[in-house]
């Protein structure tokens, strides 16, 4: 059960990742083929492809977090001590946390909101939480990518700087995921 724990964690969001733009490329090409060689098409496909375009997002965001691939301003930080740059990454942690948290708070009202009214698509006959439920499950997935990081941060706190930061998530698995080859991977103690 462990094992299969440690595979979701690195591979959830990269699988629901290509699985949906693979969906809105095919999507999006039968449509623009359609409308081009046959003079037809369908009318809801632009509007399906932006609702998995929103859920991608969302994914991205939260595997961005997991691997710490999100943009950092290091001008201020890097004239710190290793210490006091460590302590200022854990700080930064925390506001994104209380954001991410404020946002899901109001992801829960907007949805509450859109299932009252009954919110409908306008071509697909569907709840607009379809596309609502994205930011819902977007920011609980990066709560917990924010909690991990934090987490990680403290166990290593004695640990170097750059194993500490842990950059595109190399130390925790993150060039474990399943559509890198194992030659690729880089070990543990390479920095």
């Amino acid at each position: 059960m462990k094992k299969i724990f440690s595979w979701l964690d690195k591979n959830f969001e990269p699988l629901i990742m290509v699985v949906l733009f693979y969906a809105i490329m095919i999507l999006l090409t039968g449509q623009v083929f359609l409308r081009f060689v046959f003079n037809a098409g369908f009318a809801w496909g632009e509007e399906v492809s932006r609702f998995m375009f929103v859920w991608l997002m969302y994914f991205s965001i939260s595997y961005a977090t997991r691997n710490h691939r999100h943009i950092n301003i290091t001008f201020l930080r890097n004239i710190l001590n290793y210490k006091g740059q460590k302590i200022i990454m854990i700080i930064v942690d925390f506001l994104f946390l209380f954001f991410s948290v404020g946002m899901f708070v109001s992801a829960i009202k907007i949805t509450q909101s859109v299932a009252k009214f009954n919110d409908k698509a306008t071509t697909v006959d569907v709840s607009m939480n379809i596309i609502y439920g994205a930011g819902l499950i977007g920011f609980a997935l990066i709560i917990i990518r924010i909690i991990q990081g934090i987490v990680w941060k403290f166990k290593n706190f004695s640990e170097k700087l750059n194993y500490f930061e842990n950059r595109q998530g190399k130390y925790s698995g993150g060039n474990e995921i399943c559509f890198i080859s194992k030659k690729d991977e880089i070990k543990k103690g390479e920095a």
